[in-house]
């Protein structure tokens, strides 16, 4: 009798022993995910890095980089067919070894337009720029992990705010009026600084919506854009051209 009374609390404990243990996998699975994206994208700023280095120490390729008008608009093409490949084909940032090509492809051709538009600043502002961009990514980044406030749910929101920043920037090359040129600028900063927030959170994985376990090159292509474009908007604020 008193092994009937007490059989369904051990079944109940055992069930939450197996919730407990389930949550434990489920955290460590998704702490290996993150590393793993954060490796990507230390992988991908070295590469930038060493781009810029390039183009501010060598004479020879700084020349190639502001003469080869055929390698910039190549680079641009690689840029956007690697950001809208996923349309095509929606599973091919998880087929190894073609995902690892592809965000290599990705990281040279953004590595090669980043390179280029240093050129035009001197050496200071782009070392001033630099310093910038890493406070604000870590101040955002600790940011993302610490607050409560979900971001994830504002995709839609950032997406549209992308749209009406693509218009300014055609407005501005139509009318090329510093007014409508500080608009698109400080609204780019704030855009990309929301954005860093938000595709960290769903790296993160504790919103509503969050990155699979799969799309580890998704998520760090995203991030890395995100940081790259931040610095050129600060280097751009900041910066002196030659």
């Amino acid at each position: 009798m008193e092994d009937d009374i007490n059989e369904p609390f051990l079944h109940y404990k055992d069930n939450e022993e197996d919730a407990d243990l389930d949550k434990i996998i489920h955290k460590n699975i998704r702490n290996g995910f993150i590393c793993k994206v954060y490796g990507i994208i230390l992988y991908q700023i070295i590469i930038s890095a060493i781009f810029v280095l390039f183009a501010i120490n060598n004479s020879a390729f700084k020349k190639l980089l502001l003469t080869s008008y055929t390698l910039y608009f190549l680079s641009i093409f690689l840029s956007f067919f690697c950001i809208l490949l996923p349309l095509c084909f929606p599973k091919i940032y998880q087929k190894v070894p073609i995902n690892y090509i592809v965000i290599t492809i990705f990281t040279l051709s953004i590595s090669w337009t980043l390179a280029m538009v240093v050129c035009l600043y001197s050496v200071k502002s782009v070392i001033i720029a630099f310093f910038l961009t890493f406070i604000t990514v870590l101040s955002l980044t600790v940011y993302a992990w610490r607050t409560e406030k979900d971001f994830t749910v504002y995709g839609g929101t950032l997406f549209v705010g992308l749209i009406l920043l693509f218009f300014i920037s055609i407005i501005y090359m139509i009318i090329p009026i510093r007014l409508i040129y500080l608009i698109y600028i400080y609204s780019s900063l704030i855009l990309f600084c929301i954005y860093l927030i938000y595709d960290t959170q769903l790296l993160i994985g504790e919103g509503r919506c969050k990155f699979s376990e799969d799309d580890y090159i998704l998520a760090a292509m995203n991030i890395y854009l995100d940081i790259i474009i931040l610095f050129l908007k600060i280097l751009s604020t900041v910066g002196d051209k030659k």
